[in-house]
């Protein structure tokens, strides 16, 4: 790929095989720019959640490489980690210690500034309040001695979102976070989201099924469908020929009946759009 400045986090060639002989990536090179909020976009078992992965060495690939801006290519388990400490994960599921405190949660976020030994006994103070601020940013300040297993799904999400801002990263990767929440919960995880990465210029790239919600919120729009990237556009720029790639039921309209009748098996459709809002 060529160099650019703007360029924070991409791949090039990128393959992932699993065992089985199971392709999630086939050929994959993207880049991602400072600051923008990207949304991988696709159904189920399409490469979103390969991809996030292999973005922080999570998932080795078979062929290709991953390369982050001041650090060069993942090459080593030095450089990974070091590409670690400044990308924050957001999880489907969390990924909480249910028994801790919201603020214990949150301070694990810090864990990679400090030694194995400095990890086993209380954080700084510096840490302490840095992971308070964190809380007071998502809304839960006053959830800060609750148990996590106490809060809401929502709730939790969103000190999965603080747990990531106190490791003060220049990359959020976020896989499918709001996929077990209810459509008025995801949407002010979402805004939150989006939000906190703009006021702190931090680069987020984050998978979803909804379409909808990928063209409230998203710069910028990736579909992926067969372990291929399938389309690259704006939000404003997507169209029914591009949406048909990863939603084979979104065809264009000539290859429809006059009644646009909705697809008959939903997990094919994209949520949110119907063939009528499809451009």
């Amino acid at each position: 790929m060529t160099p650019n400045a703007d360029i924070i986090l991409s791949v090039d060639g990128l393959n992932v095989t699993y065992p089985g002989n199971v392709r999630a990536l086939a050929d994959t090179s993207v880049a991602f720019r400072k600051g923008q909020f990207t949304v991988l976009l696709g159904l189920s078992g399409a490469g979103k959640s390969t991809l996030l992965r292999s973005l922080n060495g999570l998932v080795k690939p078979t062929a290709g490489h991953v390369e982050a801006q001041g650090i060069g290519r993942l090459s080593s388990a030095a450089l990974i980690r070091r590409h670690r400490r400044a990308t924050a994960m957001v999880f489907q599921h969390h990924q909480l210690l249910h028994r801790k405190t919201a603020l214990a949660n949150v301070l694990t976020g810090r864990l990679a500034y400090h030694s194995t030994l400095r990890s086993l006994v209380p954080l700084p103070r510096e840490d302490q309040e840095l992971a308070l601020h964190c809380l007071e940013r998502v809304g839960l300040a006053d959830k800060a001695l609750s148990r996590v297993d106490q809060l809401s799904g929502g709730q939790q999400q969103r000190v999965g979102i603080a747990r990531a801002l106190a490791q003060k990263p220049r990359i959020i990767l976020a896989d499918e976070p709001v996929a077990s929440l209810d459509p008025s919960t995801s949407e002010r995880v979402l805004a939150l989201l989006q939000r906190v990465c703009r006021e702190d210029g931090i680069t987020a790239i984050v998978s979803l099924h909804q379409l909808d919600y990928a063209q409230r919120f998203a710069d910028r729009i990736i579909g992926l469908a067969d372990a291929h990237v399938v389309f690259d556009a704006a939000p404003a720029a997507l169209d029914r020929s591009q949406l048909a790639r990863i939603y084979p039921d979104y065809a264009a309209p000539s290859q429809h009946s006059q009644s646009h009748a909705a697809p008959a098996d939903a997990s094919q459709r994209a949520p949110g759009l119907t063939l009528e809002t499809a451009r």
